[in-house]
């Protein structure tokens, strides 16, 4: 059976509708917001950071060149410092290999950024291949990184085919790929080259010719203090054995004008 109101009966108030609902619904928020107030208060009180920090996440810049590191950096509003330049097997010249802070902290606007550049590879020591024959010095040449460079030919008392020397000496630093020349062995010598070192080139000439090798290519040098025409260097050098007929190549000494 259905019950039905009375006609003419008021319908029910809905709670926060009476007297007490409405009392009720304001305290609640007065409530709220003193919450509120509060929480944002203890905030302050215990980090007193702006509410939207400026602060920036210091970026990577590892392995990248010196010049795309300063602009990535002052981009999030940091500067830079360039600290140091060091060697390194693998990092090309200028690329960064160490910044301070790391990347990912934290900082304020305007805070420094150091930065390590790369030198590149440090310098390879050149082997000492004097001794060995033509092509076992080329191999290990190559082995250390260098190339081949000019190969010249000297009388020796070693039989031909032998490296002499190497240009620059054995345990020079240079850089890998850097070209090493070198000096073989054309035989056993025949005569005594003489020094003609401090001679007029006139003077030298004729002692070459006597001596019964023949003047090669003559390079010319600016000395101060000293007068045209004296040779002030020699190949080969006075005192080592050559064949007879030899070319010899001198510098002498020429005007700077």
């Amino acid at each position: 059976m259905v019950l039905k109101r009375p006609s003419g009966a008021a319908a029910p108030q809905r709670f926060f509708s009476t007297i007490a609902g409405r009392r009720l619904r304001v305290q609640a928020l007065v409530v709220a917001v003193a919450f509120g107030l509060g929480y944002l208060v203890t905030m302050f009180a215990l980090f007193p950071a702006p509410i939207f920090s400026k602060d920036h996440a210091v970026p990577r810049v590892l392995d990248v060149g010196a010049t795309e590191a300063r602009a990535t950096l002052e981009k999030q509003g940091f500067r830079v410092r360039v600290e140091d330049q060091q060697t390194d097997p693998v990092a090309p010249r200028g690329a960064v290999i160490w910044q301070d802070p790391p990347p990912g902290v934290v900082l304020a606007p305007n805070a420094s950024v150091a930065l390590v550049l790369s030198e590149g590879p440090p310098d390879v020591p050149v082997p000492d291949v004097a001794g060995f024959p033509r092509a076992l010095a080329e191999r290990v040449l190559k082995a250390a990184g260098f190339v081949v460079g000019r190969l010249d030919t000297l009388p020796a008392s070693g039989e031909a085919g032998i490296v002499v020397q190497s240009r620059p000496g054995p345990g020079v630093g240079r850089p890998a790929r850097t070209a090493i020349d070198l000096v073989i062995s054309s035989g056993p010598a025949e005569l005594t080259v003489p020094s003609v070192v401090g001679r007029p080139l006139a003077e030298a000439r004729d002692l070459i010719a006597a001596s019964g090798l023949t003047v090669g290519r003559v390079g010319g040098r600016v000395v101060p203090g000293q007068p045209v025409g004296i040779v002030i260097e020699q190949r080969p050098p006075g005192g080592t054995r050559s064949p007879r007929g030899a070319v010899m190549e001198l510098v002498v000494t020429r005007s700077g004008s």
